[in-house]
C-alpha cells in the first residue's frame, strides 16, 4: 500500500508538471538572451588567486539570482560545477525535456540521476540556472505558511518585488490547449477547489500557474536572470567543482 501511494503521488506531481507544458503566451517573451555569457568563464582561465566581496558555490535557481542581486554593491564570484547552457541546447527548448529521461549519466551532462530518501529516482540539473533548465516549466510562488512558520522576519513588501523581479523576466501567464482545459475541469469536477483561475500564488484548490517555457517552447530558466547583474562586479566561472573551502584571519 506504501508502495502504491508513493507511485500515485509520484503519478499525480508528474501530470500536474506536464499539464502546463505546451502553452501560449499573452504577452510576447523573446528567444534567450544570452547577454549572461559576456560574465561566464571555464575556471581554468581565471586567475589562481584573487579578491571577492562574495563567492557563491552553484550557480542554480538560488546562485544566479543572489549572484545578480550581490552585484549591484559588491564583487561577486558564482562558481558553477556545470557547464553553461550552450554546450547542451537541449535544455533550451521544451523538446529537449525529453532527454532528461532517455540521457546517460556520464558525469556531465546536465542532467544528474539521484534517488531521493523515500526511494523515488529523480533528476537535478548539472548545470548554469540548475533545475530552472531541467524542469518541466511550472511557475509558483512559495505558500504563505513558509513565511509565516519559517522563524525569519521576513519584509513581505520586498518579498513582493523579488517576486516580481523574477516575473517580468521569465514568467508568463499560459492559455491552455483544449486537453489542458478538459483537465482542469475535471480537477474542480472531483472536488478539487476553490477555482482559482489563473494565479502565481501557492493556493489550496484548482489554479493555472505561470510558466517558464514560452510559446515558441523556449525555456527562460534562472540563468537568464544574470542579464540583470552589474558587469563591473559579476565573474561567473563553470566547470567549477569545489572541493575544499578554507578560511583564514
Amino acid at each position: 500500500m506504501e508502495n502504491y501511494s508513493k507511485a500515485t503521488i509520484l503519478i499525480v506531481s508528474l501530470i500536474i508538471s506536464i499539464f502546463q507544458l505546451q502553452v501560449h503566451f499573452s504577452h510576447a517573451i523573446p528567444n534567450q538572451d544570452v547577454s549572461y555569457m559576456k560574465f561566464v568563464h571555464n575556471a581554468t582561465d581565471l586567475p589562481t588567486k584573487e579578491e571577492y566581496d562574495y563567492i557563491i558555490i552553484g550557480g542554480g535557481t538560488a546562485g544566479c539570482p543572489l549572484a545578480t542581486t550581490l552585484s549591484s554593491k559588491f564583487s561577486v564570484l558564482l562558481l558553477e560545477r556545470g557547464s553553461d547552457p550552450n554546450k547542451y541546447p537541449s535544455v533550451l527548448n521544451e523538446k529537449g525535456l525529453s532527454k532528461a529521461f532517455d540521457t546517460e549519466d556520464d558525469g556531465k551532462t546536465p542532467f544528474q540521476r539521484f534517488v531521493s530518501e523515500d526511494g523515488v529516482e529523480n533528476i537535478r540539473g548539472r548545470i548554469l540556472g540548475g533545475g530552472s533548465m531541467v524542469n518541466a516549466g511550472f511557475y509558483s510562488r512559495g505558500h504563505k505558511e513558509f513565511f509565516e512558520s519559517a522563524g525569519v522576519d521576513w519584509d513581505m513588501e520586498l518579498v513582493e518585488k523579488a517576486y516580481e523581479w523574477i516575473e517580468e523576466s521569465v514568467v508568463s501567464q499560459p492559455i491552455l490547449k483544449d486537453w489542458q482545459s478538459a483537465f482542469r475541469s475535471a480537477l474542480l469536477e472531483g472536488g478539487i477547489v476553490p477555482d482559482n483561475g489563473f494565479d502565481l500564488r501557492h493556493l489550496v484548490g484548482t489554479k493555472t500557474g505561470g510558466s517558464i517555457i514560452d510559446d515558441k517552447g523556449n525555456r527562460h530558466g534562472a540563468v537568464e536572470l544574470l542579464n540583470k547583474a552589474n558587469p563591473k562586479n559579476l565573474k561567473v566561472a563553470i566547470e567549477a567543482t569545489v572541493q575544499r573551502i578554507l578560511f583564514s584571519g
